[in-house]
This record gives C-alpha cells, structure tokens and sequence, in this order.
C-alpha cells in the first residue's frame, strides 16, 4: 500500500470511528423556511433547504433554496449568500486543501471519500453533491458530467438536462456540459436551471438568463429579486424583496394571486405554488392539462413540487400532498421531502428515508441514518450519516455511471 494510499486509509478510519461515536454531518433542510428552489437539490435536518430537488431538482427537480447553513467540514466558517450556503470556510477541517485538482483516485482529495457530501441534487440524466470543502462531484451520462471542475469551493449548484452550473463561494457562475452556455460576468448570490438554460440573480436583485432557450433581456421581469424558482422545460419563477412573484418563460402559468406577500415560490409543470408570509399556501397555474391545483388550507414550512404534484411540510412534521392522483400523503413526520417528476421521497423525523409513489421506490433491504435526498425524473440519490452517498433508480441514460466508491457513491438495485 502507498503512503497517500495508507494515509487515505487511516483519515478514514477515523472519520467513520467520529460518526459512530455519534458526530454527524449537519443537515440543511428540515422544517426551515425555503425561499426558493436549487435544481436537484435538497437537505433536511436543522437548517433550511426547502424545496427538497430537492434540488432539484426536476419539473423543479427536487431543487431548492436554503434558509440556514451548510455546516460540514469546515464550511460553516466560509462566507453565506442570501439562500444561507456557507462556503468558503476552512477546508482543511474536514481533511485537506479544497482546491487540490484531479478527478478519480485514492491520491486525489478531491475524490477521497472522507471528504462527505452536504448537498446533494439529482436531475434527468445526472447527479451532483457538494462537499463539506466545498469541492464538487458528478456522476451520470458522460456529456454532461464531463467537464466538471476539480478545484473551486461551490455554494451552490443547478442542474439542467444536458448541462450544470456552479455558483462558487466567491459569486461567480461556471457551467459545463453539452448544452452549457457562458454566463455573464459579474457575480450572483442565487442561479437555477431550467432544461436548457439558466437564470441567476445579481447582488443587486436584477436577473440574468442564458443558454439554450432562454429569454432575452426584454423579456425578463424588473426588479429586485431574492429567490428562483424553476419548472424543469419552460418556465421560471421569482420572488421579489417586496414580496410580490414574477414569471416568464414560455409557458403562461397565469395570474399571482395577490396579496404580494410571498416568501417562497415553487414551480411545477403547468402550476406553482406560494408561501406567503404567515406560512398559508396560495396555488395558480395554466390549468392544462391538470386541473389546477387547489390551494391547501393551513400553513407550511416548505413545499416541493414535481410536473404534476406538490407536497408540502407541515411545523408539526406531517406531509400533505395534492395535485394528480400519482401521489398520496404519507404517514410519520419527515424533516425533509423532494418531489421528483412522479415520485416524492422523504427523510423521517428519525432519519429513516421513504419514498412513496411514482417510479423512484426505495429499494428492498435500504435501511440507515439519512440526511437528505434529492429525486430527478426516474432516480433518486441521499445522503447517509456518514456523508456518503446512495442512489437508485432507472439507468436508461447513464445515471449511474461514475457512482463509485472512490468518490463516496454507491447504486442500489
């Protein structure tokens, strides 16, 4: 055995004896307020990713914003945007340098696995996680995922259908893949993406879109804003600081209802819902070829919405979910939920993951501590206690691809 290899070996020997004395990651999510959606993404636990993909994710593919902050690894030091992500903090914390390059293998840092995830995102064809160091992996269909930086610290990522940008601690925006367009210049404390392109917001509250379909300049609502939210093909949602909800793109989703009050919006595939100040829930959508979601009555922590459905988490930890009749609301209390394309999963109160209708079913015999998850179109992923990650689901297009050990990965069947 190498010395780095012995080395690698024996950080993580006493990184899984630290978890099993009962330290573990802290989680982001939970009953926190969210204020909007990171594609892919979710996290659960004591601190605020809403819209639990996650991240989106996915027809808002589980994404969401987080009211709260990563603090894993020595990232709870760094600096915080408006969504709560710390970054930048003090990597060597968490067992080394998080701008050491290199992909794959014992020797290279950034794919040790004793460096454990914080966030994790799924989308349609790949997955992505940021770790408590703020360095990146990806994994799934090689188009996308190739290209995929090896130095940085990231506070936040957005994934597409063919492509992924990267919000790093510093405000500045990278994407890679096969449809990734160049962003503009300047620095954003919040981006989304859509199927093919991508919109962030400025430090100064204006919005910018690029890529594939985006919509120009003109077409894009003024103001200020302070959240995102987006619908996996063809449209997106904001929040502005007055509290009032804009949206464009090219499907109409149709009128806000007012008042303008609203701290967080979650898009789904022909409707969105909002949470308004006092935490009640007001619906509206294009009505087709759903009918239009009813808004729920009482109030609500944070919501997640998928193509066709919207769950969402109540203060006392029960779920509601209404829309088509692919989902149902689930039993026991949940610190966390994402709502995929069909599919919507969950982290129990007690760390227990469950996943209930569509097409992403838990696999038989999955069982352990979790601390978020995040459901794409046709697969999911989570994260354990101990920082490493499980995913399952269909491999039609590769999602699996590159889910190794060596960066902390694993796929059930």
């Amino acid at each position: 055995m190498s010395r780095a290899r012995l080395a690698s070996w024996i950080a993580w020997s006493l990184l899984s004896f630290a978890f099993a004395c009962g330290s573990n990651v802290s989680d982001e999510s939970g009953a926190a307020a969210s204020s909007g959606g990171h594609s892919g993404a979710t996290a659960n636990g004591g601190g605020g990713d809403g819209n639990l993909g996650v991240s989106g994710a996915g027809a808002n593919t589980g994404g969401t914003s987080t009211i709260g902050g990563d603090s894993a690894g020595g990232t709870a030091a760094g600096a915080s945007n408006d969504d709560g992500d710390s970054a930048g903090g003090d990597a060597t914390s968490a067992g080394g340098d998080a701008t050491s390059a290199g992909a794959g293998g014992d020797d290279n840092q950034i794919s040790d696995p004793a460096f454990a995830f914080v966030r994790i995102y799924a989308s349609h064809h790949h997955a992505c996680g940021i770790r408590g160091d703020g360095s990146i992996a990806c994994w799934g269909l090689a188009q996308i995922t190739d290209g995929t930086p090896t130095t940085g610290v990231f506070r936040a990522l957005a994934l597409g259908d063919y492509h992924t940008c990267g919000l790093e601690a510093d405000g500045t925006v990278v994407c890679w893949g096969s449809a990734a367009a160049t962003p503009p210049s300047g620095t954003f404390k919040d981006v989304e993406a859509s199927a093919n392109w991508t919109c962030g917001i400025a430090d100064d509250g204006s919005l910018a879109c690029w890529g594939g379909d985006a919509p120009s300049a003109a077409a894009l609502p003024t103001g200020s804003f302070s959240a995102l939210s987006p619908e996996r093909e063809l449209s997106m949602c904001g929040v502005r600081g007055d509290g009032s909800v804009a949206c464009w793109g090219d499907r109409d989703l149709g009128p806000v209802p007012g008042p303008a009050n609203f701290r967080a919006v979650h898009v789904g595939g022909y409707d969105a819902c909002g949470v308004r100040s006092d935490n009640t829930v007001s619906c509206w959508g294009a009505g087709s070829p759903n009918p239009q979601w009813t808004s729920p009555s009482g109030t609500f922590e944070d919501l997640s919405a998928s193509s066709y459905d919207a769950c969402g988490l109540r203060a006392d930890g029960s779920v509601e979910c209404w829309g088509s009749s692919f989902v149902s609301s689930p039993t026991g209390t949940f610190r966390g939920i994402s709502a995929g394309n069909v599919s919507v999963c969950g982290v129990h109160t007690d760390s227990a993951l469950a996943c209930w209708a569509g097409i992403s079913a838990l696999p038989a015999g999955v069982s352990g501590s979790f601390s978020s998850v995040s459901v794409g179109d046709a697969h999911a992923c989570a994260i354990r206690g101990d920082g490493s990650t499980l995913c399952w689901g269909d491999t039609i297009f590769d999602q699996n691809v590159g889910c190794t050990a060596a960066i902390g990965c694993a796929w059930a069947d």
